[in-house]
């Protein structure tokens, strides 16, 4: 884990607490010193956020970032096993026409999904599940 040198904390903050700090949650709480530039100091928030892992597990090259499978999964998925997975249903349940066809079939997502063993969370990070829940507004 690297450490910013030219933030002035208690303790000195690591990227990846850097990179799960909001932007309100940086301006309050950290002060940085004034031989670093606002735009260093951006390029390296911007830099540990894309480090850090969105959730727990992730792989980039069949994960979407806000959870579940992207086209790359789902296309592995298909060779290897013959699944034909659709993509998610990430519509707010507000804006989906009650009884329609992606409303029926999120209620079924968030319904199976929700049942399935696990925590949705592990250390403060999203899970796979957690993640998958979150995107399809369950």
């Amino acid at each position: 884990m690297t450490e910013y040198e030219y933030i002035y904390h208690d303790e000195p903050i690591t990227a990846e607490e850097l990179a799960m700090m909001t932007d309100d949650d940086i301006a309050k709480e950290v002060s940085f010193c004034s031989c670093c530039s606002p735009f260093d100091i951006a390029s390296s928030v911007l830099k540990a956020k894309k480090k850090s892992k969105p959730f727990h597990g992730y792989n980039p090259n069949k994960h979407h970032r806000k959870g579940g499978l992207n086209a790359k999964g789902r296309a592995k998925a298909k060779r290897e096993q013959g699944s034909n997975l659709k993509p998610p249903v990430t519509t707010k349940p507000s804006k989906l026409k009650a009884g329609s066809k992606k409303a029926k079939r999120r209620k079924s997502f968030c319904a199976r999904m929700g049942g399935v063993k696990g925590p949705t969370s592990k250390k403060g990070k999203l899970t796979p599940k957690g993640a998958a829940l979150k995107r399809w507004n369950c």
